[in-house]
C-alpha cells in the first residue's frame, strides 16, 4: 500500500525528490553492504598487515597487542560480530529506501524495518562494550602469567549509538502508527 496524500504541486514535487533521494540511497546502501565484506576478504587476501591494523583498531587494542595465529582469529570472529551487523543495517535500509523509492512512505512497513535497525543500532552499543573486554583476553592470552588482562571500557560512543537505536525504534514506531492512522482516515473519505 502506498500513501497518496491530495495532489498539489508542492506536495508532488517533495514526494519526487524523496524517491529521487531514495532511489540513490538505495543503490549506495546496497553497493556499502556488497564493499563492507568484500573490502575485508581483499586486506585479508592481500595485505594481511592491513587485517592486523584493522583487527587492533575495531577492537580498540593497542598497536602493541600481540596477534598469534590463534589471536588472530579469534579476534577476527570477534571483530566480525559489528560488521556482520552493519551489514544487516545496510540491508534494511536498502529496503526501507526501496520502498520509498516506490512511493511506500507512510506504510506500517516503513516503520517495522526502521524499528528493525533501531533494534540492531541499541543492541550494537552494550554488545561492543561486551566485545571489546572479551577482546582485550584474548589478545593478552599470549602473554605470561599475571600480565594477561581484561579491559572495560563505556565510552560516549556507546551511549549515543544506544540513543540513536531507541530513537529509530521510537521513530519506528511512531511511523507505523502515522500509516495506521492515516489508513484509517483514508477509509472515511
Amino acid at each position: 500500500m502506498t500513501f497518496n496524500p491530495p495532489a498539489t504541486e508542492a506536495t508532488n514535487s517533495r514526494l519526487q525528490r524523496i524517491r529521487r533521494v531514495s532511489r540513490a540511497m538505495a543503490w549506495v546502501t546496497l553497493a556499502g553492504a556488497l564493499l563492507v565484506p568484500a573490502t575485508l576478504m581483499a586486506v585479508a587476501a592481500f595485505e594481511p598487515s592491513g587485517l592486523d591494523d584493522w583487527l587492533r583498531s575495531s577492537v580498540d587494542a593497542s598497536g602493541s597487542a600481540v596477534l598469534t595465529p590463534a589471536t588472530r582469529i579469534a579476534t577476527l570472529a570477534i571483530a566480525s560480530i559489528p560488521v556482520i551487523l552493519a551489514v544487516a543495517v545496510l540491508m534494511l535500509l536498502h529496503k526501507l529506501f526501496l520502498g520509498f523509492s516506490k512511493g511506500a512512505v507512510l506504510v506500517p512497513a516503513s516503520g517495522r524495518i526502521l524499528r528493525h535497525i533501531g533494534l540492531i543500532i541499541a543492541i550494537l552499543a552494550p554488545l561492543e562494550i561486551v566485545l571489546r573486554a572479551a577482546a582485550s583476553v584474548v589478545l593478552s592470552l599470549p602473554n605470561p602469567p599475571g600480565e594477561r588482562e581484561l579491559a572495560i571500557g563505556i565510552g560516549s560512543s556507546d551511549l549515543t549509538t544506544l540513543i540513536a537505536g531507541m530513537l529509530l525504534i521510537v521513530l519506528g514506531w511512531t511511523l507505523e502508527e502515522a500509516a495506521s492512522v492515516a489508513d484509517e482516515n483514508s477509509r472515511f473519505v
